[in-house]
């Protein structure tokens, strides 16, 4: 009898280790998340797709053939990651057809969804090709805030219905948590929730506009000295939507009006199928209709990495940027240009900083004016 050899396994943290070294530094994309709708089931809240959850706008989303010849491009550059996202991917009429074509062309695949409508078809479906992760989002564990929260009743009875069949089917998954004005009483309780499955608990702080510029989300925002509090009392290891570097925090700022992750080794596609840097970066885009995914890459990062800071900005020179979670496209939304400070990203970086270095530090508005008005 012929020897048999096993492929042998690795925790992902540790493989992803492997692939940042292997290519992180070789100025090339190796992960693309590709917005399959705006349709979803539930009209959260928060959520920055919402405005374009409507048939109107979903008129103007990818065809599948166009979803099909996009894939292939991304195979064609050796992307390795793919997350599929929406809105909510179940709700897409092609989801199985375009998730067989992209696993057939050996992504890696994470997909994103809010549990709702996970059903036995869908789980078996799944188990015939695992995906690489399913990401669920998880906001609150009490019915009716939930309901609330997702604005459809009957949605948290639907969620925990996905969430008993995802626990017996041996798919990968985990939760995602965002922390919000609305559940930060409520957090100790989903952590005890997510650890039940046997996951890691986390949360994430940071909020944007939506994406037709509507600033309603941020009504939901955590005020800054509750996410400091948070972090000390679950004392957590979070994750991270910062749209900065993980740097030494006395390092100066770069003149980039960009100086995150954006342009390097990951790409967004909107359902529309407008190429850009990031999920919520929407100052440089390049519509796969009119261009070749490499030649989107190109064009786009090149814009992307050419911008700097070209006003006296208190973001230019500020020396708490490495904690802070601005983006140029919400201060665009939020205060009328790219370039312009957030005061609660502002708040909330000082918090952070103060807390992790123990010293006294000055305020990055402390000076400046603001709208005509001194900062505090």
């Amino acid at each position: 009898m012929p020897d048999v050899r096993t492929i042998p396994s690795v925790e992902y943290k540790d493989f992803s280790l492997r692939l940042h070294d292997r290519y992180g530094h070789r100025d090339r994309v190796i992960k693309a998340q590709l917005e399959l709708t705006y349709r979803c089931n539930l009209h959260c809240v928060h959520c920055y797709t919402d405005p374009y959850n409507n048939r109107q706008d979903i008129r103007k989303e990818l065809s599948l053939n166009e979803i099909r010849r996009i894939l292939d491009e991304l195979a064609d550059l050796e992307i390795v990651f793919l997350n599929l996202t929406g809105g909510e991917i179940f709700t897409h009429p092609h989801f199985f057809e375009i998730y067989d074509y992209a696993y057939r062309k050996g992504f890696l695949l994470m997909l994103y969804t809010n549990g709702t409508i996970v059903t036995p078809a869908i789980i078996e479906r799944l188990k015939q090709a695992p995906p690489f992760s399913i990401d669920i989002s998880c906001h609150s564990v009490n019915d009716a805030a939930f309901d609330r929260f997702t604005q459809v009743q009957g949605s948290f009875r639907n969620f925990m219905k996905g969430m008993e069949l995802l626990r017996h089917s041996g798919l990968p998954f985990c939760f995602k948590t965002k922390a919000m004005n609305w559940n930060k009483g409520e957090l100790p309780q989903i952590k005890a929730f997510v650890e039940s499955f046997g996951q890691p608990f986390g949360f994430t702080t940071s909020l944007s506009p939506r994406l037709n510029g509507d600033l309603s989300s941020l009504e939901h925002r955590l005020a800054p000295e509750d996410i400091g509090a948070l972090e000390v009392q679950l004392d957590e290891a979070q994750e991270t939507e910062s749209c900065q570097e993980a740097t030494d925090w006395s390092s100066p700022p770069s003149e980039r009006l960009y100086r995150c992750g954006c342009a390097t080794n990951t790409i967004h596609i909107s359902a529309w199928g407008e190429l850009g840097t990031c999920t919520l970066q929407y100052e440089r885009r390049a519509s796969l209709r009119d261009y070749s995914v490499k030649e989107a890459i190109e064009k786009v990062f090149g814009e992307i990495r050419s911008l700097r800071y070209a006003t006296d900005s208190p973001c230019r020179g500020c020396q708490v940027h490495a904690f802070c979670d601005k983006k140029p496209t919400d201060a665009r939304w939020e205060r009328g240009h790219v370039e312009e400070p957030i005061p609660y990203d502002c708040d909330v970086a000082m918090f952070r900083a103060k807390r992790v270095l123990n010293q006294t530090l000055i305020h990055p508005l402390a000076t400046k004016q603001t709208n005509g008005r001194s900062a505090p």
